[in-house]
């Protein structure tokens, strides 16, 4: 019997394995052949081609992402950020108006310019058919660092240069939430009263300079049947399974941007400001894996 062609979902894969076809792969969201079209053109937003254009097969009797997927994502970021180069510069000249717009207020400005020392992933947990996801902007299609990320790095590198300075942070190595320099920069909110303070940093997503690219990368878990529940604990007999996934090559410059927006008398210290960036940069890291080094950025004096 014929394998039928249609693109419906699981029924397409079910039809495949009644007939013992599993070399046509599919996305296996049903898709209609002409948003199927759409996505394909070299110029499609590279957010709507991620998570709808991936392809899977049976092995054995499992369902599974197509290995070859991860590559043919990355051949079709390179296409795709190509015509979002404009939108990319548009984006930079934005926020470069209203970071200007706010110094002319007389409100104290901050653009940092960064490149990546080692490679970086934003949002790699994140919902994705691979489950190896990237946080890309809706709009433009290209990875991203958002605010609130931001914020939450900028406020541990704080907490870092805090603990070196303080000798009475230093026996803990605990910077308390109330620290007056963290509640100044970033806010607080009292666990018992309630009471909330406005950090006085306003931070802005970061975004690539100009050009931007994706290499495939690779992670090693060893212990992939612990991991899932299957062994109570791991054990050295396992093999290894690669997993495939995406990262912003290194040497890709980055715009960082913020204002200190004061509350009453409030001043700012702007070496004080340039030395967390300086840490988050250089010991912190941004986005995941960090622990084993991904995520640096080195500083672009301009």
């Amino acid at each position: 019997m014929a394998n039928t062609s249609f693109n419906h979902g699981s029924a397409h894969y079910s039809q495949q394995r009644q007939n013992g076809s599993v070399t046509k792969h599919e996305p296996f969201i049903p898709l209609s052949s002409e948003i199927k079209s759409k996505l394909s053109n070299s110029k499609c937003n590279f957010s709507l081609y991620s998570p709808k254009m991936v392809s899977w097969k049976f092995s054995g009797k499992e369902l599974k992402v197509d290995e070859a997927v991860i590559k043919i994502l990355c051949e079709q970021s390179k296409k795709s950020f190509i015509v979002t180069f404009d939108l990319l510069k548009k984006k930079n000249e934005r926020q470069m108006n209203y970071i200007e717009s706010l110094a002319s207020q007389g409100i104290t400005t901050f653009t940092f310019v960064a490149k990546t020392a080692s490679p970086f992933i934003m949002g790699l947990g994140a919902e994705h058919p691979t489950e190896t996801g990237m946080i890309l902007d809706r709009n433009i299609g290209v990875p991203y660092i958002p605010a609130s990320s931001i914020k939450g790095v900028l406020r541990l590198a704080c907490a870092i240069n805090l603990a070196e300075l303080n000798e009475e942070y230093k026996k803990t190595g605990i910077v308390p939430d109330e620290d007056a320099t963290l509640v100044k920069y970033f806010g607080s909110m009292s666990q018992d009263t309630g009471k909330q303070s406005r950090g006085q940093l306003m931070f802005l997503d970061a975004y690539p300079k100009d050009k931007i690219s994706l290499k495939v990368d690779i992670m090693n878990p060893h212990f992939g049947k612990f991991y899932s529940g299957d062994n109570k604990q791991p054990v050295e007999t396992e093999l290894p399974v690669p997993i495939k996934f995406l990262t912003v090559e290194k040497d890709t410059a980055f715009v960082f941007r913020c204002a200190f927006v004061p509350l009453g008398n409030s001043t700012c210290n702007e070496a004080e400001i340039r030395k967390i960036f300086t840490t988050a940069f250089e010991k912190v890291g941004f986005g995941g894996k960090t622990s084993i080094g991904y995520g640096r950025f080195t500083e672009i004096t301009e």
